[in-house]
C-alpha cells in the first residue's frame, strides 16, 4: 500500500440523516442501510403510525430512528421535520429527497391541470424548499452535509404518457446541479440518483401485467428490474467519504435503460 493513501470508508457513525417517504420500498431500504452503517435516521411518512413502525424495526436491529408524520408538501409540516430532527439529535448531516408520487397520467390531451400541479408540487416544488430549510441549518451548524435527490429513469429518457413526472424528475436533475453550485461554499455536496425499473409498490402494476413486464424489459440492458437494495447502496456511496469530491452529479441506477 502507498503510503499518503487515505482509504475511503463508509463509516456513517455520528451522523443525522432525513428520509423523506421511507416508511417503505427504495426510501425505507435506504434508511436500514443507512442505520446499519451507524447513521440516526428520520423516517417520515403521512401517519404517525407507520413511521414509528418503521423506525421500531430498526430500532430493533440495534440502530438510531425516529418518526415524524410529514405531508411534504405543507410548509409547516417540512419545518416541523427540521425543527424536530435537530431537537432529537442536536443537528443535521444528510438529506435524502425520495417522497414523490408516480403520477396517474395518459396522453398529454387528457393530463388535467390539477393532476400536473399534484405531481410538481410533490415531486418538485417540496424538495426545493425542503432543501431550502436543510441548507440552511447545515450553514448555521458550519458542519457540512450531503443531499441526494431522488430523480428517475423518466427524467432523462422520454416516454409517452409521463409528461408531469418527467417533467418533474427532469427538472429535479437540473436543480441538483443549482444547489450544487451555490452550496458548494456551504460543504454540501447535491447529487441525484436515477432509478430504473424498480421493484416497489409504484411499479407493481407494471410488473403485474405480462405484457408490459417483457416490453420493459427489452429497454434494460442487464435484462433485469432493479431491487431497493441497488438504489440504496449507491445514496449510501453519495453520503459516504468515499464520495467527498463528488458533486452535482446524476447516478442512473437503471441496469443500462437509459443507455442509448
Amino acid at each position: 500500500m502507498s503510503a499518503g493513501i487515505k482509504i475511503p470508508t463508509y463509516d456513517l457513525s455520528g451522523k443525522v440523516a432525513i428520509i423523506t417517504g421511507s416508511t417503505r420500498g427504495i426510501g425505507n431500504a435506504i434508511a436500514k442501510v443507512f442505520a446499519a452503517y451507524g447513521c440516526a435516521v428520520v423516517i417520515t411518512g403521512r401517519k404517525q403510525e407507520t413511521c414509528d413502525k418503521a423506525a421500531a424495526e430498526i430500532v430493533a436491529a440495534g440502530g438510531k430512528a425516529i418518526g415524524v408524520a410529514t405531508e411534504i408538501t405543507n410548509s409547516e409540516h417540512r419545518e416541523n421535520l427540521i425543527n424536530k430532527t435537530v431537537e432529537k439529535f442536536g443537528k443535521v448531516d444528510i438529506l435524502i429527497n425520495n417522497a414523490g408520487v408516480g403520477g396517474k397520467e395518459g396522453p398529454i390531451l387528457e393530463t388535467e391541470e390539477n393532476e400536473w400541479d399534484t405531481t410538481m408540487d410533490t415531486d418538485l416544488k417540496s424538495l426545493f424548499f425542503l432543501s431550502k430549510l436543510f441548507a440552511a441549518q447545515v450553514k448555521e451548524q458550519g458542519t457540512g452535509g450531503r443531499i441526494v435527490n431522488m430523480a428517475s429513469a423518466a427524467g432523462i429518457k422520454a416516454a409517452k404518457y409521463t409528461s408531469a413526472y418527467a417533467c418533474a424528475k427532469a427538472a429535479v436533475i437540473h436543480l441538483t446541479k443549482v444547489m450544487a453550485n451555490e452550496w458548494a461554499r456551504y460543504g454540501i455536496n447535491v447529487n441525484s440518483v436515477a432509478p430504473g425499473y424498480i421493484i416497489t409498490d409504484m411499479t407493481k402494476d407494471v410488473m403485474a401485467n405480462e405484457k408490459n413486464a417483457v416490453a420493459v424489459m427489452k429497454m434494460i440492458a442487464m435484462r433485469r428490474f432493479g431491487e431497493v437494495d441497488d438504489v440504496a447502496g449507491v445514496a449510501l456511496f453519495l453520503c459516504t467519504d468515499a464520495s467527498k469530491y463528488i458533486t452535482g452529479v446524476l447516478i442512473p441506477v437503471d441496469g443500462g435503460m437509459t443507455i442509448g
